[in-house]
């Protein structure tokens, strides 16, 4: 319709449709600037999944990387005692002059395993007897106690039990190990390591 000044007014209906149009319009553009700011965000989309995947797979990872490093701290100490086992076979089979040859064999045994604790170290020796198949039968055993050198003053040089030639001697060492998971001890193990030799 026309006013007095020849404008042409719409209706009040036509207004109120013009109106609402309008909010609608801004609540719609309202709703997509927020869903724009969501997508935003560091946890939405790939990077949302990527860290939920990083959570669920990040502990058997830890565990698995817990669990070898364990069993290779382990597998390190079981080479290195066979090694300083092999080796004090030897030099007790050379010391039948020896005063005291268990203490010097002890000695040689925690030289050649510095990262092994004396303290948890058992050493066991035996001199004499039978040797079948690598295993001493009827011999004299010194030692056997935990974190104690053997002593065998009798066995040695003028002793009431000199060592002979032609003696077999065996050393033997047990040497605990843990095997943990994180910081929890999963399961305990013992390592052992056994080597025979003849007096010379």
């Amino acid at each position: 319709m026309n006013n007095s000044n020849g404008v042409y007014r719409g209706s009040s209906a036509q207004e109120s449709s013009q109106a609402s149009e309008s909010a609608s319009f801004r609540k719609t553009k309202t709703k997509r600037s927020k869903l724009i700011r969501v997508r935003r965000l560091p946890f939405h989309g790939e990077r949302g999944s990527a860290v939920v995947e990083m959570a669920l797979v990040m502990p058997i990872m830890l565990m698995m990387l817990t669990g070898i490093f364990s069993f290779s701290v382990a597998l390190y100490q079981k080479l290195q005692l066979a090694e300083a086992i092999s080796n004090a076979a030897r030099v007790m089979a050379a010391e039948r002059g020896d005063t005291d040859p268990c203490a010097t064999t002890a000695s040689a045994i925690y030289a050649a395993a510095p990262n092994l604790s004396k303290s948890n170290l058992t050493l066991t020796f035996t001199l004499g007897g039978t040797n079948t198949s690598g295993t001493i039968t009827g011999g004299t055993a010194y030692g056997g106690t935990k974190g104690t050198a053997p002593s065998c003053t009798a066995a040695g040089n003028g002793g009431v039990a000199a060592m002979q030639s032609g003696w077999p001697v065996q050393v033997q060492a047990i040497y605990p190990c843990t095997l943990s998971i994180y910081a929890f001890q999963t399961s305990s193990c013992s390592l052992g390591s056994l080597n025979s030799e003849v007096a010379q």
